[in-house]
């Protein structure tokens, strides 16, 4: 039984309702009801009264019993979240490389901000050197960085391998499942994501001339609107514009090394509460959509 277990029947008593709760959490319906059948199932009893064309669930007799404990539990884990032995009020200071905080961290800052309201949070751009740094300096506790910048002091923690698809104007000429060459070179948006995509588009687009080159993230959507415009982009980058009515996915059918993305920290602050709350966010945020590729 973890925390996550009890969150999803929580959040169930609190709607009534598995479609209303399952979106409260940003899951599905059916990873829902698969968590609350497994934690029945630990338990060894019934939580929830399921009758057919009912519209609100209702708990059991056992179920009610479970609910005051699971409230009592998320309590004790919110005063044990706030303990600081220093003061009561803490801090992190965390970098990020532009494409990450664009597009992956919005939902985890979110959720860190929600579940440890005792810290102060402070994020910065910078790039993975400058990132290393800050960090060895003391002006930062971790960065997001796609180099792992791995030394002496600093230690470097993959937590998610970002697959690369296609993203084009919703009204682009390109098939659903693309092959390179339906991917017309000079409609090509490019973005250096790391430097291990770098060598890679390198040496399988034969460093041909981009009309444009984006190193701005802000801008991406703007671009790829525009006629016939196409760009490789991480998955977490997609998944981010999933919504728009402007763009649209294309399946790479050719082969696309994935992004590596890797916190770093200094390897005597490595486990201070503040990072691993963070890193607690991360697995609570990412671990479901990503599956596999997601390392921590």
């Amino acid at each position: 039984m973890t925390a996550i277990d009890i969150e999803a029947f929580l959040a169930v008593c609190r709607h009534k309702n598995i479609s209303k709760a399952a979106d409260a959490l940003h899951i599905t319906q059916a990873t829902l009801s698969i968590r609350l059948k497994a934690l029945e199932e630990e338990l060894g009893y019934p939580l929830i009264l399921r009758g057919k064309g009912k519209r609100n669930l209702s708990l059991t007799a056992q179920g009610q019993v479970f609910y005051q404990l699971a409230l009592q539990h998320q309590e004790i884990l919110q005063k044990m979240r706030s303990v600081d032995q220093n003061s009561s009020h803490q801090s992190l200071r965390l970098s990020t490389i532009d494409s990450v905080g664009n597009y992956l961290l919005p939902p985890i800052l979110e959720r860190f901000m929600e579940d440890y309201p005792q810290f102060s949070l402070s994020v910065y751009n910078l790039e993975a050197e400058a990132a290393s740094l800050s960090i060895l300096h003391g002006k930062t506790d971790m960065a997001l960085s796609t180099a792992k910048m791995e030394t002496d002091q600093i230690v470097a923690t993959p937590f998610l391998q970002d697959p690369f698809t296609v993203l084009c104007a919703v009204d682009a000429p390109y098939p659903d499942k693309v092959t390179q060459g339906d991917l017309p070179l000079w409609h090509e948006i490019y973005i250096r994501w790391s430097a291990e995509y770098e060598f890679w588009h390198k040496s399988n687009f034969d460093n041909h001339p981009h009309q444009f080159h984006l190193e701005l993230m802000g801008q991406l959507e703007l671009f790829l609107s525009r006629p016939n415009k196409w760009a490789l982009v991480p998955q977490s980058v997609a998944h981010y514009f999933h919504d728009s009515p402007k763009l649209r996915e294309c399946i790479p059918s050719f082969s696309i090394p994935d992004r590596s993305i890797y916190i770093l920290r200094h390897k005597d602050n490595a486990d201070t509460m503040g990072i691993q709350c963070f890193i607690d966010t991360l697995r609570t945020v990412l671990q479901e959509p990503y599956g596999d590729h997601f390392l921590l």
